[in-house]
């Protein structure tokens, strides 16, 4: 059994690391500068230098690269550049940017596996984890993972996070807890996630709770026996938000000393385009690329979905929906506000036929796995950090800019993806993850074209 799980980690991880390399290739083929600027260690650029090409040449990397070479206090966080100074001690900057970028490949490959055989630990369709796994590799996003950036450390580090959250996890608690407290404050030193990991904690604990009152009366008698079961569940929050604050302080009472202001960090994402506010314009029109509009929408409807799917099966409700017919319904996807309001409007019009007629709409059926998901802590906190990062993006920024990114190039959305998937396998779901893998996979082609070219990627 072991050593079949185990080849069946090598696999598919074999799998998507090809598929991966697969859109390089082909990218690097259309535009052969993405080629050259991915292995050179120096900054390729033509002479003479057309105007802001040379700045732009490694965009968000150059701010990483200038943090490995002197420490500062700037709005991007410091675990990245300071481990890439300790392993490899670069002495000008494209020797920083050039060791960013070898430092996030081998991790990329490293924590594949890991990847890999923590998405089969939580999901049990065997197919959905594949297209899941697939989807989550040739995601445009996913070039953040090879190029110098955060995503690659970020990744693993949450892979290990997702493993520690896992229950039953075959280790002693207090051990569980300390290493899960020691994740997190990397974590918090590797990105600014305080507010996601709060407010996704503390909304994963009310939703189980909520869950557990809608059961039959005799249980809910029984609420603090019932609450008494999630004692775990509950310590490991308090240890997150421990850990989360801490690690969160110790940037900030380094910027405070070195540039006397605590809140340093988000002082600099003024030149984010950061306007706090409500930006409607938003819901329908990005002004970033579309997959920042995907990534605002996606998280939300899985997390809607899914609450919807759970709230039926728990209170043994078979309610009617509309499943549309034909495939092309997937091209949808490239603009979900359309998808949206085009199942909404058609589902309204449907059910009214159907007061007279049923076979317009279509029992709501699902598998027992949804049941799972009531009480599934790790589930419902990445569904919420991938929500409450998209909310803290459209309240604070005129634009979507790099939601897309911090979505579609970390693993939190696609495992609460691959859940709600598993709930109701079949042909649609199938079909609709296919659509979805084809249509990513194009676009990370077009990423390293842009690449090649300098371009901005998200």
């Amino acid at each position: 059994m072991i050593k079949r799980r185990i080849l069946r980690i090598l696999s598919l991880s074999l799998l998507i690391c090809s598929a991966f390399i697969l859109c390089t290739a082909l990218g690097m083929l259309l535009k052969p500068e993405a080629f050259y600027k991915f292995f050179s260690p120096v900054q390729l650029v033509p002479d003479p230098v057309p105007p802001s090409l040379s700045r732009n040449y490694y965009w968000d990397v150059r701010s990483y690269a200038e943090m490995v070479l002197s420490n500062r206090c700037v709005a991007f966080y410091p675990l990245w550049p300071l481990l890439t100074r300790f392993l490899f001690n670069p002495q000008t900057l494209e020797q920083a940017a050039h060791a960013l970028l070898k430092f996030s490949t081998a991790i990329f490959f490293i924590s594949s596996p890991l990847l890999v055989g923590v998405f089969i630990k939580n999901l049990k369709e065997p197919k959905i984890t594949t297209l899941i796994l697939l989807a989550f590799s040739v995601s445009p996003m996913a070039i953040f993972r090879v190029i110098g950036y955060t995503e690659s450390l970020f990744t693993l580090l949450s892979v290990i996070f997702i493993w520690l959250c896992m229950r039953p996890i075959q280790l002693n608690f207090i051990i569980q807890l300390g290493l899960l407290f020691f994740v997190t404050f990397l974590l918090s030193l590797n990105r600014p996630i305080l507010i996601q990991s709060l407010i996704a904690s503390i909304a994963s604990l009310a939703t189980i709770i909520f869950f557990v009152n809608l059961k039959s009366p005799t249980e809910r008698r029984d609420f603090f026996s019932q609450i008494n079961n999630y004692a775990q569940e509950i310590q490991m929050t308090i240890v997150l938000w421990i850990s989360a604050i801490l690690g969160f302080s110790a940037y900030g009472i380094y910027c405070l000393h070195s540039r006397g202001n605590f809140l340093a960090p988000f002082i600099d994402q003024k030149y984010w385009s950061t306007k706090t506010g409500l930006h409607l314009e938003l819901i329908l029109f990005p002004k970033s690329p579309l997959f920042d509009l995907l990534g605002l929408y996606f998280p939300i409807l899985v997390l809607v979905i899914s609450f919807f799917l759970v709230y039926c099966k728990v209170k043994n409700k078979n309610p009617l929906v509309w499943v549309p017919k034909s495939p092309m319904w997937n091209v949808l996807i490239l603009y979900p506000p359309l998808l949206v309001i085009s199942y909404i409007v058609n589902y309204l019009r449907l059910k009214n036929k159907s007061a007279s007629d049923k076979k317009y709409l279509t029992p709501l059926n699902t598998s027992d796995f949804t049941q799972t998901l009531s009480n599934n802590y790790i589930f419902w906190f990445c569904a919420y950090f991938s929500v409450v990062h998209c909310a803290l993006i459209f309240f604070t920024r005129d634009r979507l800019y790099s939601l897309g990114r911090h979505i579609f190039g970390i693993p939190f959305f696609f495992l609460a993806l691959g859940y709600l998937c598993c709930c109701i396998p079949g042909k649609k779901t199938y079909q609709a993850l296919w659509w979805f893998i084809i249509i990513s996979a194009i676009a990370l082609v077009e990423q390293w074209v842009n690449y090649g070219q300098n371009k901005w990627l998200g």
